[in-house]
């Protein structure tokens, strides 16, 4: 009889999935856990690996809906004192039709649940000047219209996992990084069994269960099943370098969040960094080929990692994004240099649902990707839902999540829907926080 205490399982990847799902998973008494990854927990390649991440009930989904509110709950325990901040979030859009009735919609959502309480509708810049008074100056805010939640925040999306791992190591979790670490491909039999996975050391790593869930690196890895499902794509982050008087001023504002525009969050406490990230649908890069069975060439999106690719830059167009909506929406920062500029790598579905399912070829591998820009949120209860999915709970094998039937649907939270090649495009090099 299988056990957690005698089920040995490898976790490819040490980000959302990952960490959450080795932490839900020692809780649940298996005693053999493996989580590898080219970088030590938390990743530096992975998008959690960063000092805020927007925490939000408001989905157009009755899914999500359910799912975030359940997060929420989670992150509120007093274990996530320090981490989670719920400071609200200002929703808004500058007019795109689609955006007001997602908005709607995920109103809609949080009363069926019982849940409306939280929000507001914003009408006017009064509306938005009396939830955060830091923007009364602002010039580029008239024509906003949308929400504010007060179940809303924001979370220190590197503390979080690194926390839950450290516990998943206490609780005999083994963390491996470097080249054996690192996944190059599966090791398969002649007759088409896994038998584990290749890494970059020459080891091949076995386990009796398997658990993908390498984030932006995931169609690179499974080419054969994942090239065509999964676009991994990219969004510019970047930073403003706020005084100590300029911290305590905008400490505790909502997370101002256009959806064409951009969006920011109160001023990180411990470095005086200010986060900004434009309103853009994201960026891929087509570097990947992949040749199907009947000869057919599928090109697909692979990251650039910064650990890797310093060099590479940002895309000047989104830095001049950013800067317009620091003009715009924080004059006070007008003309001050950005900092710590980078490429932040992520993985979407065509429908922006998880993708969790089982391996088509090999039932012992169970896929956990797709996060489809939505997935930190997600952090306290993710790796549950995974556990779920391993032990074959219908609970974790929605739907929704499943491999294949799946049509390409607009995220009505990018309203601007042209991905563009990175290749196409003048990169830029801003000075990182190290550097200054």
């Amino acid at each position: 009889m299988t056990t957690p205490q005698n089920t040995s399982i490898l976790i490819i990847g040490a980000g959302t999935f990952g960490i959450s799902t080795a932490y839900h998973l020692s809780r649940r008494g298996y005693k053999k856990i493996t989580c590898i990854d080219r970088q030590p927990y938390p990743s530096i390649d992975s998008a959690a690996n960063d000092i805020n991440k927007i925490i939000r009930t408001d989905y157009d989904d009755a899914l999500y809906t359910r799912l975030a509110v359940e997060a929420l709950e989670a992150w509120r325990d007093p274990a996530f004192n320090g981490i989670f901040h719920e400071t609200g979030r200002l929703a808004t859009t500058c007019g795109d039709a689609a955006a007001k009735e997602g908005m709607n919609k995920a109103c809609e959502n949080l009363r069926n649940i019982g849940r409306s309480a939280s929000i507001e509708q914003i009408h006017s810049r009064d509306d938005i000047v009396r939830h955060c008074p830091n923007l009364e100056h602002s010039n580029g805010i008239d024509n906003w219209t949308g929400i504010y939640n007060t179940e809303a925040g924001w979370a220190h999306s590197r503390k979080a996992p690194e926390k839950w791992a450290r516990l998943a190591t206490k609780k005999g979790v083994l963390f491996i990084s470097g080249r054996m670490g690192t996944m190059t491909g599966l090791d398969v039999d002649d007759a088409g069994k896994l038998r584990g996975i290749k890494t970059a050391s020459g080891d091949v790593l076995t386990a009796d269960r398997y658990v993908f869930c390498p984030g932006a690196a995931s169609p690179s890895l499974l080419p054969d099943v994942l090239s065509k499902h999964l676009s991994s794509k990219c969004w510019v982050v970047a930073h403003l370098q706020l005084t100590r008087e300029e911290v305590q001023r905008w400490q505790g504002i909502p997370v101002i969040d256009n959806l064409e525009m951009g969006y920011t969050f109160e001023p990180d406490r411990e470095t005086g960094l200010m986060k900004i990230c434009d309103g853009s649908p994201g960026y891929e890069l087509l570097e990947g080929k992949y040749i199907t069975e009947d000869g057919k060439q599928v090109a697909y999106s692979v990251p650039h990692y910064a650990s890797e690719h310093i060099q590479n830059g940002v895309p000047e167009e989104a830095i001049n994004n950013i800067t317009a909506f620091v003009e715009s929406v924080l004059p006070e920062f007008r003309g001050r240099p950005l900092v710590d500029a980078r490429l932040c790598w992520c993985t979407d579905t065509a429908d922006s649902h998880y993708l969790i399912d089982k391996h088509p070829k090999h039932p012992e591998m169970l896929i956990a990707t797709g996060g489809s820009a939505h997935a930190f949120k997600m952090f306290p209860i993710i790796g549950d839902y995974i556990a779920d999915a391993l032990e074959g709970k219908p609970r974790g094998l929605k739907p929704e999540w499943r491999l294949e039937g799946r049509k390409a649907e607009r995220d009505v939270m990018r309203p601007d829907t042209q991905v563009k090649d990175l290749r196409d495009l003048k990169t830029i090099h801003i000075p990182t926080y190290q550097d200054r």
